[in-house]
């Protein structure tokens, strides 16, 4: 028999996660590159990337804190995922605006699009979507 594990279903979260901003993010870039310049679709993929990197990163930092410790509550753990993610959030939002010359707008509206594309992860983790 399978063992099942809180750190198993988080894995799958992630998964699902990846996969649905993946899809929003590719159609954002997509578009920015039928219609855009160059600036556009970089900013673009800029801004999938800080829209998918922070979200996995607090989520793997859940895993790991789950796995040494499994008797963690779900409030401290949705706490501190969301804490790692809004800092690296911010962090990569300033470095990139300081840093690259990129469309503002653009970039902000990719990483919006991209971000809702979470709302899509609990239709993917079902049972009959995952790919576990």
């Amino acid at each position: 028999m399978e063992s099942h594990s809180p750190s198993s279903d988080i894995v799958s979260v992630i998964k699902s996660l990846l996969i649905a901003q993946s899809i929003i993010g590719a159609i954002v870039i997509l578009y920015e590159i039928i219609s855009g310049d160059s600036l556009s679709v970089e900013s673009a993929l800029i801004g999938v990337i800080v829209a998918v990197v922070p979200s996995l990163l607090g989520l793997l930092a859940v895993a790991l804190k789950v796995k040494r410790n499994n008797r963690s509550h779900i409030s401290e753990l949705a706490w501190f995922n969301e804490a790692i993610k809004w800092t690296y959030t911010a962090v990569l939002m300033l470095l990139v605006s300081k840093y690259i010359e990129i469309n503002e707008i653009v970039m902000v509206v990719a990483y919006s699009l991209t971000y809702m594309g979470s709302c899509l992860t609990p239709i993917l983790n079902k049972p009959q979507f995952r790919m576990t």
